[in-house]
């Protein structure tokens, strides 16, 4: 590629094609790059809050019209006691596969240049303010603005991220790096019904949801103190890894009745929380921004709608011609705490009932129904 373009996006996740699609709605000429190909799989809860549907319906609405509906969630005990409540607003469930896929071949139809399998070493910035992305090819691109929509745990040379940084090494021991895991799969054959079901046990939870198709997924989130290393990055059987795990009867009966039709997929290395929203000029969205806890079914809300709104400012300073100046970041990172800091800051004492005795997570159940719709509902994205 010759010349220089006005926006390099890294990353081809739900942030990085919201960012893409938006930026080409402004006319401006993007670039996106992502190491993998399409279509891939992604540990997630495949949740779709209703604040993730109006960017979805507009950017690939056929495939939108295949999620399951998902009007209430379900909070199960060891004990095997269920506390549920309703929606605020109803939700689905779409798998990543996807759902990803989808959003990159509309991005690549919307005339954005897609480019994937390529994966950026590194960046750097030249004495005019551009950026310059190393690839390892013969030719490196450049681009006058950048954003950064590589997941959570991104390592670009020449840009300062969460996986060097301080924040990462004050980390707290039930935060920090390494200290979660988390494991996917998927199931046909289970009892279809329109709920999230949560089944909690002390040192981890499993979501059960459905997506399209009749198919299911399930995905877990355990501390490292349940599992063997020998075991944790290798699990066969979704279902009979998660039994040994966590020990957990009524979960074991809803698996039982299913076949697992993908393979097991599993990621390391959480770090919850926010993290930063700009680096040096480049803007930061999705997951490279900040890690929300999965129980909140908020993830794809803040990706898609962090990065359609980086984009928009993106694109206001294109118009004025005035680069990316101070200015843009701190519009940036005003604009996006008021959406989504507060996500953050109701999930945070949350978090710490995962690793609660038994006994202290079935008393927590109980308020389930009466704070689990307010707690949802404040823990959207705020537009």
């Amino acid at each position: 590629m010759n010349g220089l373009i006005d926006l390099a996006i890294i990353g081809g996740g739900p942030a990085g094609t919201a960012a893409a699609l938006e930026a080409r709605r402004h006319g401006l000429e993007v670039l996106l790059v992502d190491r993998d190909f399409f279509p891939r799989d992604k540990v997630c809860g495949e949740v779709l809050s209703a604040e993730a549907l109006p960017v979805l319906e507009q950017e690939i609405p056929s495939t939108t019209r295949r999620a399951a509906y998902i009007r209430s969630a379900e909070f199960v005990s060891r004990r095997g006691r269920t506390y549920a409540f309703p929606l605020p607003s109803p939700g689905s469930g779409l798998s990543r596969r996807l759902m990803d896929e989808a959003l990159w071949q509309a991005a690549a139809a919307s005339g954005v240049r897609v480019q994937e399998g390529k994966a950026v070493r590194g960046v750097r910035r030249t004495p005019e303010g551009s950026w310059v992305l190393d690839t390892g090819d013969k030719d490196p691109l450049e681009s006058r603005f950048l954003i950064v929509a590589c997941g959570r745990w991104w390592t670009l040379r020449g840009l300062p991220s969460p996986a060097n940084s301080k924040t990462a090494q004050r980390a707290p021991a039930l935060v920090k790096s390494g200290a979660w895991l988390g494991v996917k799969a998927h199931f046909r054959g289970l009892a279809m019904r329109s709920a999230v079901e949560v089944y909690f046990f002390p040192g981890g939870y499993c979501g059960v949801a459905p997506v399209e198709d009749g198919v299911y997924n399930a995905c877990c989130l355990v501390h490292r103190s349940l599992v063997r290393e020998a075991c944790a990055h290798s699990p066969a059987g979704f279902a009979t890894w998660m039994s040994r795990v966590g020990r957990h009867r009524a979960l074991d009966e809803r698996l039982r009745g299913g076949t697992q039709v993908s393979t097991t997929v599993t990621t390391a290395g959480m770090l919850f929380g926010k993290y930063a929203t700009d680096r040096d000029n480049a803007l930061l969205v999705g997951d490279a921004a900040g890690f929300i806890d999965p129980f909140t079914g908020a993830g794809i809300s803040i990706a898609l709608n962090s990065g359609r709104l980086a984009a928009g400012i993106v694109a206001r300073a294109r118009v004025r011609a005035d680069g990316p100046l101070p200015q843009a970041e701190i519009q940036y990172r005003r604009e996006l705490h008021k959406a989504s800091g507060r996500s953050y800051t109701l999930a945070r004492p949350v978090r710490l009932l995962v690793t609660a005795s038994a006994e202290v997570q079935e008393a927590a159940a109980r308020l389930v129904p009466r704070f689990g719709g307010w707690l949802t509902a404040e823990t959207r994205w705020k537009a």
